[in-house]
């Protein structure tokens, strides 16, 4: 086994397999399993910015700027300490650089300061630019939110009062609200709308989220773009869109991911439809939808983003994204990721927790 050696730090390269029985964040939640970003994915590209070996636990060696209060950067900087042998540290920076880049590879994600070139669709997939089998969004949605760290665009979510925001619990496993940004209203994640920071996180307070995929966000400040108005609940047949900056194809990775909103016309299905190998979903407080005759659904990074029916008056919200359908291969497709290849969505029913919603915001006048 090959090391490299930097003062009492030895990185080895066999630490760049997958990291999943090192985190305790996979110990922790099975329930992402069945989530379109699974904990190995984070982990690993934490490590790029938070340290040398692509596993949890490894000395922090570095640091990120903090946001500041405009634009959310993707660039990272790493910074390392001072060694004996400076041309020897920076040589081995790097090589430990590339080997955790290859972990990510490995697991289809790449990080935005670690690779400068794109990196080439898996076998059988595509280098697309949208939700799969979507389209560019033709808008205007101004109650469309883009949540932001300064990685970049992590999930989506509605503005439903000027100052209060639905999303995915699932969002803030292992994420904090001091470290988000809220980018309201554009088409583009990376510029325009309005940007505001959070105040208050408030989950669904049943303890597991996995039927109850649901958090509210207050907002600094209220903003003036029209929020969308929940709709009451829908059945079958009924139909629904899509909006998302998720993945554009099967095994994609972060370069794969669009700058502009994407939609995608789809209807609601009975909840048969969605019944999952690894969590199945819950009729009372969730929602089915998706192609399966195309394959073209939601994937990761659209969850907490918005699914809603178009009325005389406009857009009406019925759900938030939480979770796919996890299928397996078909013949000829490749094994790894299980997780987009069913084109079947499965949302929080957001009319189902008007109760809730309404008493956290009224709570908080």
């Amino acid at each position: 086994m090959r090391t490299i050696a930097e003062g009492p730090r030895r990185y080895q390269a066999k630490s760049a397999r997958p990291c999943a029985p090192y985190s305790p964040l996979y110990r922790k939640s099975a329930r992402w399993l069945d989530r379109p970003h699974a904990p190995g994915l984070l982990a690993s590209r934490r490590t790029i910015i938070n340290g040398w070996s692509p596993c949890p636990g490894a000395e922090r060696v570095s640091s990120a700027p903090a946001l500041s209060g405009g634009s959310v950067s993707s660039r990272t900087s790493i910074t390392t300490r001072a060694a004996a042998g400076g041309t020897a540290a920076a040589r081995s920076l790097r090589l430990a650089l590339a080997a955790s880049a290859v972990a990510l590879l490995w697991l289809g994600l790449t990080a935005p300061s670690a690779l400068a070139e794109p990196v080439p669709p898996r076998p059988g997939g595509t280098a697309s630019t949208m939700i799969i089998g979507g389209e560019d969004a033709t808008g205007p949605y101004s109650f469309m939110v883009s949540l932001q760290t300064r990685e970049g665009h992590f999930c989506g979510g509605s503005l439903i009062t000027s100052q209060w925001v639905v999303t995915a619990r699932h969002c803030w496993d292992v994420r904090k609200p001091e470290d988000a940004q809220l980018r309201i209203g554009s088409l583009r994640k990376d510029q325009g709308g309005t940007t505001r920071r959070i105040e208050r996180l408030v989950a669904h307070p049943e303890g597991d989220s996995a039927t109850h995929d649901i958090a509210l966000l207050k907002l600094d400040r209220p903003v003036s773009g029209a929020p969308v108005p929940l709709d009451v609940r829908r059945p079958a047949g009924t139909p629904v869109r899509l909006l998302g900056w998720g993945c554009a194809s099967v095994g994609c990775g972060l370069e794969d991911q669009p700058v502009v909103l994407q939609q995608l016309d789809s209807a609601i299905r009975q909840p048969d439809a969605c019944t999952n190998i690894v969590r199945p979903m819950d009729p009372a407080s969730e929602v089915c939808t998706g192609n399966p005759e195309t394959k073209a659904g939601p994937c990761f990074g659209d969850s907490g983003g918005p699914l809603l029916r178009r009325t005389a008056a406009g857009w009406k919200l019925i759900g938030a994204f939480s979770r796919v359908r996890v299928a397996p291969p078909d013949p000829g497709e490749p094994n790894e990721p299980p997780n987009c290849r069913s084109g079947m969505g499965i949302y929080t029913d957001v009319p189902a927790h008007r109760e809730w919603i309404n008493s956290v915001i009224s709570s908080a006048a």
